[in-house]
């Protein structure tokens, strides 16, 4: 009965929040002296003329390409990293340990502009590739360090018994470390996954036409920064909240009874 009641008691907390919360919002646009427009807003997600994506729709494509690409690289570099890191090898283990601990204590604005503006004017970089080079190592060095603290946990003792029933190490790594390793990566790789896709704004900064790029563009012209920023915020929302659905899918599907 206590433990019933209790939920109930955090459940109400919850509502109340919920409630305080909406009122404070609407409560604001209430006073708020502004006339919203988003009508103006249709034009650039799909152009009538020539019955194509609009500016928001083509940024949003340039956010999504570069997002996958950060996070397909830095995870193959971040897996590649964390291997290197518990190694015995004394001069990969230390090349990677430093890695991570200048790309996790360094802002990613500095990054890109070090890799856009150094390096890739020596390699004549362009914007876009400057840009995903630098989210995967950022987020590779995220990875690294989930994969090592991933497969620390791992119970040794379970390769032992595998090998005393005479698995060989190829199945011992597919059947029984790999699906508990990830089980336990996936929660903290989603996490740093959906932050990666809203790091990806920054590349707007070195020109590059990803959403955020668009709605400067957009705001500069038409002079609505409310809802310009209020539909990028959306479009954010929207494939964060698909990334999340997906992993927490992923989780189920993993979970072990």
């Amino acid at each position: 009965m206590h433990a019933k009641r209790l939920a109930w008691f955090w459940s109400f907390l919850s509502i109340l929040a919920l409630g305080l919360g909406s009122w404070l919002v609407l409560h604001s646009f209430n006073n708020l002296d502004y006339e919203w427009d988003f009508a103006f807003l249709k034009d650039y997600i799909w152009d009538p003329v020539n019955q194509s994506p609009g500016l928001l729709l083509q940024g949003l494509w340039i956010t999504l390409k570069v997002s996958f690409l950060s996070i397909v690289w830095g995870t193959l570099l971040g897996l590649l990293l964390g291997g290197l890191m518990m190694g015995r090898e004394p001069v990969s283990r230390w090349f990677a340990l430093i890695f991570v601990d200048v790309f996790r204590n360094t802002p990613v604005l500095v990054q890109l502009y070090v890799m856009y503006f150094i390096v890739g004017t020596a390699i004549e970089m362009t914007p876009e590739t400057a840009g995903i080079v630098t989210l995967s190592l950022f987020c590779a060095s995220y990875v690294a360090e989930i994969f090592r603290g991933a497969v620390l946990e791992f119970e040794k003792g379970q390769i032992d018994a595998a090998k005393a029933m005479g698995l060989a190490s190829w199945q011992i790594a597919y059947h029984i470390a790999a699906p508990q390793v990830l089980r336990r990566m996936l929660p903290a790789l989603v996490g740093q996954f959906v932050s990666l896709v809203k790091d990806s704004s920054l590349v707007s900064v070195i020109s590059v036409a990803d959403i955020t790029k668009s709605a400067l563009n957009i705001v500069a012209v038409s002079f609505k920064s409310f809802e310009t920023w209020f539909v990028v915020a959306i479009l954010y929302c929207i494939v964060n909240t698909a990334l999340s659905s997906y992993g927490r899918y992923l989780e189920r599907r993993l979970r072990v009874g």
